[in-house]
């Protein structure tokens, strides 16, 4: 008897041990959030409209104002300022276009700091302003003409956003079309210094795939996100189901494919007058736009799926990693439903309601991402 005992408690053990190990395994397995972005939705956020403003897009930046949650955006030359408790706006200001304090006529993008304002002027110029309108300094840009890249196109296209470190910008040089040449170009990435006027890149180079897709207007773009706090930078390519992850030089590939079916189909050229005309395939999946928020540590990423050529709407995809980049959630929406992109604060994402109901207010969802607890 007093042999038994013993074997029996140890035989409990192994099978309770067993019994964890498979719940555990399986807990682990389910972490994966796979369901409707409208089904996340918590809150609805109304931001006002004054008689000047046409639009409202999703290029917010959260600040904080005397402890107050604010929201700016640079919104047809000015500085618009919302209290995000709210809704309501609280200031605007304009920027000239000529003169000392002009920001010129194209721009190409901008960021929108606590002190400061820096603007993309041109694609050639960065333009550092503060929040009352005043000019502080401008910077040419290299414009790398003499290289296999032809001519530098500096802008937040497709949703690269200008970072700002001290005085050190980040920001993307970004085709408008991938030529063979540019395979071997890999200055695509660049960090400028305000106070000495010199740059250094963050290398990389688009993967052997994209020669299959030169001339095309689609997949030439990637988009950029960077996370400060590790120092880490992650680039997306239109076709590719891994991300691209560089830090200190060392280039990593991670898992961040939807798990729908996407088919990448290329576009067409044709010749008009003296013009090429690039005509992108409306049908095709592409990945796009990445998102990191610094309070989350959380990685967004836009995937659109297909299109329903029935009802003319695009089936998309938000796809989530966790601060370890690891796919934790992909929430599934049509174009019907929301915005492509959206924007973080500390409380939540914020995505843009495809149906507005007033023409005095625009409603974003505030939606609670997996990661966010």
């Amino acid at each position: 008897m007093r042999s038994f005992y013993p074997r029996c408690i140890i035989l409990h053990c192994l099978l309770a041990g067993l019994l964890f190990s498979c719940n555990h395994s399986s807990d682990h397995q389910s972490a994966f959030t796979a369901k409707p972005m409208a089904t996340l939705v918590q809150d609805t956020l109304w931001l006002e409209k004054d008689i000047h403003t046409q639009w409202l897009g999703t290029d917010f930046t959260y600040l904080e104002e005397a402890g107050k949650p604010m929201l700016c955006q640079f919104n047809g030359r000015r500085l618009l300022t919302y209290d995000l408790g709210t809704g309501n706006l609280v200031s605007t200001q304009r920027y000239e276009e000529e003169g000392p304090n002009g920001i010129g006529s194209f721009i190409s993008g901008s960021l929108i700091s606590k002190d400061s304002m820096v603007f993309i002027s041109g694609g050639k110029q960065l333009i550092i302003a503060d929040h009352k309108g005043t000019v502080h300094s401008r910077h040419d840009l290299p414009a790398h003409e003499n290289t296999v890249r032809g001519s530098s196109h500096y802008a937040t296209f497709v949703h690269n956003p200008i970072y700002l470190n001290a005085n050190k910008v980040l920001l993307t040089d970004v085709p408008f079309v991938l030529k063979s040449p540019m395979l071997e170009y890999s200055n695509w990435l660049m960090e400028y210094d305000l106070e000495t006027g010199s740059d250094r890149y963050v290398n990389f180079t688009f993967p052997e795939k994209y020669k299959a897709f030169l001339d095309d207007s689609e997949f030439c773009h990637y988009s950029h996100a960077y996370a400060e706090s590790k120092g880490e930078h992650y680039i997306s390519f239109a076709a590719d189901e891994k991300l691209l992850r560089i830090k200190d030089g060392k280039r990593t590939w991670i898992d961040a494919g939807s798990k729908e079916p996407m088919e990448f189909l290329r576009g067409t050229t044709e010749k008009s007058g003296e013009y090429i005309v690039f005509n992108p395939n409306p049908a095709s999946s592409q990945y796009g736009t990445l998102q990191y928020s610094p309070w989350h540590q959380l990685l967004v990423r836009t995937a659109k799926l297909n299109v329903d050529q029935e009802r003319e709407i695009e089936n998309y995809s938000f796809i989530v990693l966790d601060e370890n980049l690891t796919k934790t959630a992909e929430l599934t929406f049509s174009t019907n439903e929301f915005s492509t992109l959206g924007f973080f604060t500390p409380n939540g994402f914020y995505v843009k309601l495809a149906q507005q109901e007033s023409d005095d207010r625009i409603a974003y969802a505030k939606v609670k991402l997996p990661g966010m607890d």
